[in-house]
Formats: C-alpha cells, structure tokens, sequence
C-alpha cells in the first residue's frame, strides 16, 4: 500500500479481525480510523492519523473492557454482584453453595425370591464349606476391583433346535446366561452411598471403581448473582464440544497432615493460576432410560452410571432439597466422612492440573440442572509402583500399604548429609517424592526391614550411604512372601526395576 509520494504504508492499529485482552475474546475495533505508519525512501518513518480521536477510543474501549463481567461457573458471595474474580482469604463452602457427598461400596445383590412349596421340602442342612481356592495375583488383583466376584462363567454350549425337549433345554440354558450376564454386571459396579448434604440425586447411582469418594454441587444452588454465573445454556453449548469454563473455585480431596486421612478441600482460582478451567462433559442417555458418564481416562465401562426411580425428565426424579436422611457411613480405613461444615476455600498454592478429576455434567437437553463433581483419585493395585507422594489420597480398602523404598528415615538422611542446613519441612516433602510399591498389609507390618521399630538407626545410617543397595535388600526381604501372594519372578523384577528408574530420576543415586 502506497501513499500520493511513493512511501510504504502498514497497519499497525486493530482490524474486524482483532480480539480485545479480556477473557471474553470479544471482537472490536481499536480505532475508527486505521493509523498509518509512513517508511520513506530515506529511511525516517512517520505516523499519520487521528492520535488524540484513537486515544479517545481506545479509552473508551478500555474502560468498558474493564467493567465487562466474565460468567464463571462458582463464585463466591463475598464478591458482589457484577464481580467475578477470585477470593483472596480462606471461606467456608456456604459462600459457593450446598455440597453433597457420596461413596462408591460394592453392591450388595437382593437374595433370589423362592417358592413356598419348594422351601417346604428343602431340608435346613447346610452343604460342607468348600476348602479355599488359592488365588492367582490376577485373582486378587480383580477380586479388589471387582468386588470379589469369581470369573465369569462360561454360556452353556448352544442346542440345535429340534423337539420340545431340546427347546425347553435351549430356553434354560438362555436363561442361565443371561443371569450369568446380570451377575457380572453387577460385579462391575459399585453402588454410590449418600453420606451427607442434600441428596441431589434419586435413584440408582453407580461407578465403576470402589470406595472412591464424590463431591457434588448442582448448579441451580450455587449462591451469588446468576448473571455472574454461566447459564444452563451456555454449559450445554460447551459440552457438545468437551471444552472448559471458567471458575472461581474448584476442589480436591487430599491427605491431612495431622491424621493421615482423606478430606475435602477447596481452591480459589484465578485467572493468573492457570488451573480455573474446568471440563464439562455431556451424559449419555442409554434406551433404558439411565444415563452414563465415560470420563476422559479410556475405559470399557462407564465411570458413573445413574438411573432415575421414575421416568426421566419428570420432576420426581430430581431431588435438590434437604428432606432426606442421610445414609449410614461405611466405614473405610483412611478415609474420614466428609462434611460440608469442614471443607474451605483455601488460597494455598493449587495443584497441578493432573491432580484434580472434577467435572461439569449436562444432562441432554438440560433436562436437570448440571452438576459439579470432584472425585477421589482410584483405589491402589496390587504390586502398583510410583513415587510415594501419588499413594497419597487412594483408598488402600484397608488390606493395602504402600512400602516406601528406601526408607523415609533413609532417604532424610541422605539429604541431610549431602544438603548440610536445607530447611526440615523440605526435607521431609522430598522423601515423599521416593520410590514405593503396594503391598498386602500384613507383608508391610510383619516382614518389611523398615517399618517401626525395626528400623533402628545404625540401618538408619548404614542405608543413607548407598540407598540402590538398600531398596534392593528391602526388596529382597518381602519378594518371598509377595510370591505366596501369586507374584511371579518377572512382575517382582519388573517392580524392582520400575522403583530403581523412579529414585534415579529423583537424583537419589
């Protein structure tokens, strides 16, 4: 583009094209009048326009960026209306909204209804107790996931179709393979307990994984302005495409220092923390009427299942109020039961992204509010190896520990000897980032070389000045009897070798 002398000319003010620097990307203009920046032949350059008419604008703009409101998700009420930004002091959960908490145990199956005539002759004699079958580490391993149902059993070979006979026998064996279908079903699922707040869903709720514990807000009783709050609409709109929203708080559930046990926590999140983007995910409606929830971790089930008492999209088969009693807690080793009162909104460093497994669900059509869930991270495996502080906050289902190795003990003295003066509290949060591996409780308790007493401090010294040497004689000690457990040689070295490439990585040798 040239000008009546011949200079060059180039845009150098906002176009149809550009975006203004709030979160909202909206589109404008930045000047009525594009100015032009001149590069004469000599090389000087200069720059035409309305300076002060653009400065004007510009202002304008400014000002009406700056008052512009972004819709978030939550917010808290201590930020008045037509204020969206993030809190900057710990508050309790009643200035987001009501929460509610439920719990993943294994189902329990209704007892088969039995015939009157054929109960009378049956005699009350119980058959002989079958002697134990020794479980492969396969065995262990899915029975924990399972809820210990045994192996699925195998469909009765097909019937060629012929005499009545036959058809009765091929209708029976139909029969048997469908109740061994609804019993592996019901082996694959775990049903979601009420623990505390208002039950917000009636019906059946299930997942996939025991004991993991869920967190849950509806949207319709978030508190704060509604038109500070994205609208049903828009979250339905984001969903179809599995993208993220903005909000000012999300939450988490991590170990307690002081008890060792699960808890709830809530996070303030601002723009500038990089972590206020949430994922909203669409439930899929199956044609009997439930809904499901895959999750983003690749599965062949789906991670939550719901299925309502009455027929979808009737107003009895949503519940937003507080009119129900609460269910019983099932008790779980490490686990404490949740309770709105206790969870706070923290201004303490958020976590990495990695760590939080929360989500916004849309119902189809909108048909229910949507919801906010927050999950506990999946129970541990058998055998399972990673760095000690990604155990934290996993449901052990009280017949698990996690082995650190080398010792903690081990490992702080390591540090303190080649980082003479390093503050404690580091240390101590860098022997959590040592190798570990899950093992049966009683193995941890009764053999392992390190656990209480036993680890006294000449081992103590001894193992802090060759820590390779000391993970392989602790492993050493409980190979023998994780073998008992259906450990074979190649899954035992396999373990080693994972935990040696972990505490290299962590510069610990």
């Amino acid at each position: 583009m040239k000008d009546t002398e011949g200079n060059s000319l180039k845009l150098i003010a906002g176009t149809l094209d550009s975006f203004s620097s709030c979160p909202c990307q909206a589109k404008f203009i930045v000047a009525k009048y594009p100015a032009m920046r001149y590069e004469s032949r000599s090389g000087g350059s200069t720059t035409s326009g309305s300076s002060s008419g653009n400065n004007k604008i510009v202002s304008a703009i400014a000002s009406v960026v700056a008052t512009t409101v972004v819709p978030v998700f939550a917010k808290s009420v201590l930020r008045g209306t037509g204020n969206t930004d993030a809190g900057t002091a710990d508050e309790p959960q009643a200035n987001i909204g009501e929460m509610s908490f439920y719990q993943s145990v294994p189902s329990q199956p209704a007892p088969e209804p039995e015939q009157h005539a054929q109960a009378a002759k049956k005699k009350k004699i119980s058959p002989p107790p079958e002697p134990p079958k020794k479980k492969s580490l396969f065995d262990k391993v899915a029975g924990f996931f399972f809820g210990e149902a045994e192996a699925m059993p195998l469909p009765p070979p097909p019937v060629i179709m012929g005499s009545s006979a036959e058809v009765g026998m091929a209708a029976s064996a139909a029969g048997a393979t469908a109740k061994a279908n609804q019993d592996a079903a019901k082996a694959l699922t775990h049903t979601m307990k009420h623990l505390s707040g208002p039950e917000v869903l009636s019906g059946s709720l299930a997942m996939n994984l025991p004991f993991v514990v869920m967190g849950a807000i509806v949207q319709s009783r978030l508190r704060g302005d509604k038109s500070d709050l994205l609208t049903p609409e828009k979250l339905l709109q984001v969903a179809y495409s599995k993208g993220t929203v903005p909000t000012r708080v999300r939450y988490n559930w991590i170990t307690d220092d002081e008890t060792g046990r699960l808890k709830a926590v809530g996070y303030h999140t601002s723009t500038e923390s990089g972590r206020d983007q949430v994922r909203v995910r669409m439930l899929e409606k199956q044609r009997d009427g439930s809904y499901e929830f895959w999750g983003d971790e690749r599965s062949d089930k789906p991670l939550i299942t719901w299925t309502p008492e009455s027929t979808p999209g009737s107003q009895s088969s949503w519940n937003t109020g507080n009119n129900s009693p609460q269910a019983g807690t099932v008790t779980i080793p490490g686990l404490e039961h949740p309770d709105i009162q206790g969870v706070t909104i923290t201004t303490t460093p958020v976590p990495e992204e990695k760590d939080f497994r929360d989500y916004i669900l849309v119902f189809p059509g909108n048909i229910h509010p949507p919801i906010y869930i927050y999950l506990s991270k999946p129970p541990v495996e058998l055998l399972e190896v990673a760095l000690y502080i990604e155990f934290m906050g996993r449901s052990r289902q009280g017949k698990y520990e996690a082995d650190h190795m080398p010792s903690r003990a081990a490992v702080e003295q390591f540090l303190m000897d080649k980082y003479p003066g390093l503050d404690q509290k580091l240390i101590r949060k860098m022997a959590d980032r040592v190798a570990a591996i899950v093992v049966p409780k009683e193995v941890h308790q009764k053999i392992s070389q390190t656990y209480g007493g036993r680890n006294i401090p000449d081992q103590i010294a001894g193992d802090a000045k060759n820590l390779r040497n000391a993970l392989d004689r602790n492993f050493d000690a409980i190979k023998p009897a994780l073998k008992e457990y259906g450990a074979t040689e190649e899954q035992l070295e396999s373990a080693r070798a994972m935990m040696h490439k972990l505490n290299t990585e962590q510069g610990l040798y």
